[in-house]
């Protein structure tokens, strides 16, 4: 029997998208179309509904455990914070609790993070000097494929939304067939 926390993925091959939103909708738009063509199900809160027994922390979490795969896009932004002393001690943002949860569940995970030279608004910057240094250590935390190694996994850098949409047909296109090894292993 196994706990309900831990559990394998659902059958389907559901992709979570994990960003900031106000920032990245455009990107996050693009990313699901490229989900989609891969005929896998984008696990986004585009498509959440609302909901009177959960909220935004437990939905969120419980969308990364019923996914196969999860995707993270770091922008300038840190993001929404759950204020829960209980659930989220240490204030961390949606997205980096979101990663945390896919790297626990060893979900694969694809990573794009927003370069230097992108254009931004002074409304698409984290602003806060707390939030700025939280949002700097989830940057360098997500570049290291295991939180105990030195070694960092294979990501990408984009600098505008045209070179993110370049690298999302061969990067889904390599997690639609990593999931279905992994599917092909059980």
């Amino acid at each position: 029997m196994t706990d309900e926390t831990t559990k394998a993925p659902r059958a389907y091959q559901g992709v979570m998208v994990s960003s900031t939103f106000t920032d990245l909708e455009l990107h996050r738009q693009a990313l699901i179309r490229a989900i989609k063509a891969q005929g896998l199900t984008d696990v986004a809160m585009e498509n959440d509904s609302a909901k009177s027994d959960i909220d935004v922390l437990d939905s969120s979490l419980q969308m990364v455990r019923d996914s196969s795969a999860y995707v993270c896009v770091i922008s300038r932004k840190y993001g929404q914070i759950p204020k829960d002393p209980n659930r989220n001690p240490e204030n961390l943002s949606l997205t980096k609790l979101e990663f945390d949860e896919a790297q626990r569940l060893n979900r694969p995970v694809l990573l794009f993070i927003m370069g230097e030279k992108h254009s931004v608004t002074e409304a698409d910057i984290e602003l806060s000097e707390v939030k700025r240094t939280k949002l700097s250590a989830f940057r360098e935390r997500a570049k290291k494929n295991r939180p105990d190694s030195d070694v960092e996994r294979v990501y990408t850098t984009f600098n505008s939304l045209e070179e993110f949409k370049d690298h999302l047909g061969p990067s889904i296109a390599g997690l639609k067939l990593h999931i279905e090894e992994l599917a092909g292993k059980k």
